[in-house]
């Protein structure tokens, strides 16, 4: 017998079907944004360009799929992300058992917005892992200055 469970849904409508202390964790890769998934974006998105959606270049004749640009969000839209988590704190403490862990999927640029609405829900900031990605260019040198730059590195 599987002693996880597995949801696809809308987590606020299934955090208040559930009863009070009857998780023991949760796992989440949430909508960033917010903005990414509004039909305008999703039109933009569907344009193959505009918007918050960047379309990332073939890599060794691998297609990757758009990732949204979070450094567009403003803060009007940092600040419906607060609130969106401060909302999934109050209902994931309610029905988190005593000592339940919450892991989220975030990144650098928007960690804070997760966090801080947590701790002020009630919850325990634990631990942070970071990724560390070194197969993407970011800004490290110009472009196509590799070998003028070629010892330089982040």
């Amino acid at each position: 017998m599987a002693r996880y469970s597995l949801h696809l849904g809308d987590c606020f409508s299934w955090m208040d079907g559930r009863a009070q202390d009857s998780v023991h964790a949760m796992v989440t890769d949430p909508p960033y944004g917010l903005k990414e998934y509004t039909p305008e974006e999703k039109e933009k998105l569907r344009n193959g360009h505009g918007g918050v959606w960047r379309i990332p270049p073939s890599f060794d004749g691998c297609k990757r799929s758009p990732l949204p640009r979070f450094t567009v969000l403003n803060e009007k839209d940092r600040e419906r992300l607060r609130s969106f988590f401060l909302e999934f704190a109050r209902r994931a403490i309610r029905v988190l058992v005593p000592g339940g862990h919450v892991f989220i999927a975030t990144n650098p640029l928007l960690s804070h917005l997760v966090y801080l609405p947590l701790m002020e829900a009630g919850f325990e900031k634990r631990g942070e892992i970071i990724r560390l990605v070194k197969t993407l260019r970011g800004g490290d040198r110009p472009k196509n200055a590799h070998g003028e730059f070629a010892g330089v590195t982040v």
